[in-house]
């Protein structure tokens, strides 16, 4: 069971946890670019011209490039007690970037704002996570946090959509909707992260909270190197790069990742029970690139939300059980979390995009439900180390899986159009698209599991992490 704080100490959970749940949300959201869908507005309003159009939708995909780029350099200030101040920066960034949107007027500037989302984005997750294991309730706190996260994995890029304007609005400008659609979140946890350092300061200082050594920061710096690379990737693939020569990059990257997870998970300093960092590489790559197409060949904007919302909220519920469950599971309950992502897949694959709501829903539930139970089963057993190193995985894995599925339907609309075909026949050839990618992603769930049986061998008889914690709950603490 979960314990309870003190009274005087319940309004800074509560203000915490609702910073949480608004914060790590509003950064996922920045990742999805829609600007395809708003093209005709942009081009009206900010004449646009011959290869204009193609240079606006690139300006505007770079927020996932600056977020992979600032994530793992985030991680290293937060190991420090200065978390807050770290999460209200970011936050305070991306507010601005949305609040200017109203004076975008060109590509660049488009860019500007979106690299600036980007950048906020990278320092929020981090600092967020950090915060929350700050908490003597720390399995309560790390558990939101990850729901949130995974949540909003699944769930980002329907709700982005549902936010773009009509692509033949009257108001040319509504175009500009894009770059702010879910303000209200970012302004919320701005707000609750101020009240956070005001309730701070009366509050006394947590005893025994450990800064990391120089070891520490050192490996987190680890994907620093493999994140610009994959940054400078989906900059450069943006400009006419044939389909094989990016999946074969987009293979290379992602089993570059995987052996970074291994390496790392090998090691006392970034090492955890459960193989946490492989965990999150597989979160990353089986929910928004998974999603976010399906959204498209479902209608685009008018999609059906129902489905993807109760995909999310089983994700959340599968987390929040993991982590707040009174027995710790072990390596079975994310074994079977792989086994439930994969039949959800296989799901998918047996219903096309034929398929109806209540049976969408299934599929999306059961995948939600398994990406949630690995991650949340895996966290629970880590130490605030290993979360980091495996957050700054987690990012870069979701641009792997959009650099294979995006390819794949270039490639085959690019040959149903070179065939004659219309646009039945190009919705077709982004469905068989799609289908590659879901069986291409049931192998490499199928290796990420094997991969983290063996990340997890060393150290199967360490408990440590939120599950191994103290009860610290009747020691004064740090409000947030």
């Amino acid at each position: 069971m979960l314990n309870l704080p003190e009274r005087r100490d319940l309004a800074g959970l509560s203000v915490l946890l609702l910073v949480l749940v608004t914060a790590v949300p509003a950064a996922v959201l920045v990742l999805p670019n829609t600007a395809s869908y708003v093209v005709p507005l942009a081009t009206r309003d900010l004449g646009l011209s011959g290869g204009g159009a193609a240079g606006f939708v690139r300006a505007a995909g770079l927020a996932l490039p600056a977020l992979l780029l600032v994530t793992p350099l985030a991680a290293v200030p937060v190991r420090r007690p200065t978390a807050w101040v770290v999460l209200f920066a970011g936050l305070a960034l991306m507010l601005a970037a949305q609040a200017s949107a109203a004076y975008v007027t060109s590509v660049p500037l488009t860019g500007l704002v979106r690299a600036a989302q980007g950048a906020g984005a990278g320092a929020v997750l981090p600092a967020a996570l950090r915060l929350a294991w700050e908490r003597p309730e720390r399995r309560l706190a790390a558990g939101v946090w990850a729901a949130a996260l995974v949540a909003a994995l699944v769930l980002a890029t329907p709700a982005a959509l549902i936010a773009t304007p009509a692509p033949y609005s009257v108001d040319a400008g509504a175009w500009r909707e894009i770059l702010h659609p879910y303000w209200w979140l970012v302004a919320t946890a701005l707000v609750g992260t101020g009240l956070l350092a005001l309730l701070r300061r009366h509050a006394a200082p947590e005893a025994g909270e450990r800064v990391a050594t120089r070891g520490e920061r050192a490996l987190l710096l680890l994907p620093v190197v493999p994140s610009a690379g994959f940054a400078l990737l989906a900059v450069a693939t943006g400009y006419d790069w044939s389909p094989g020569g990016q999946l074969i990059l987009a293979a290379c990257a992602v089993t570059g990742l995987l052996g970074l997870a291994l390496a790392g998970s090998r090691g006392a300093a970034m090492g955890s029970p459960l193989g946490y960092a492989v965990v999150m590489i597989a979160a990353g790559l089986l929910t928004m690139p998974v999603t976010g197409p399906l959204a498209g060949l479902l209608g685009g904007r008018g999609m059906p939300f129902g489905p993807f919302a109760a995909g999310a909220a089983c994700a959340a519920l599968a987390v929040l059980t993991a982590t707040a469950s009174a027995r710790a599971a072990g390596r079975g309950a994310v074994i079977c979390g792989y086994g439930l992502a994969v039949a959800a897949l296989v799901a998918f694959l047996a219903m096309g995009i034929g398929a109806d709501r209540w049976e969408l829903s299934g599929a999306l539930g059961a995948l939600g439900t398994g990406v949630g139970l690995a991650v949340g089963t895996a966290l629970r057993a880590a130490e605030p180390g290993p979360g980091l190193f495996g957050l700054t995985l987690c990012v870069p894995a979701v641009l792997g899986g959009h650099l294979v599925v995006g390819p794949l339907q270039v490639a085959k609309v690019d040959a149903a159009v070179r065939a004659g075909g219309g646009t039945a026949e190009a919705l077709r050839a982004l469905t068989e698209a799609y289908r590659l990618w879901l069986a291409g992603a049931c192998s490499i769930a199928v290796v990420l599991a094997f991969a983290t049986l063996w990340a997890s061998r060393g150290h199967r008889h360490r408990v440590t992490g939120p599950a191994a914690a103290p009860d610290t709950s009747e020691a004064p603490v740090r409000a947030g």
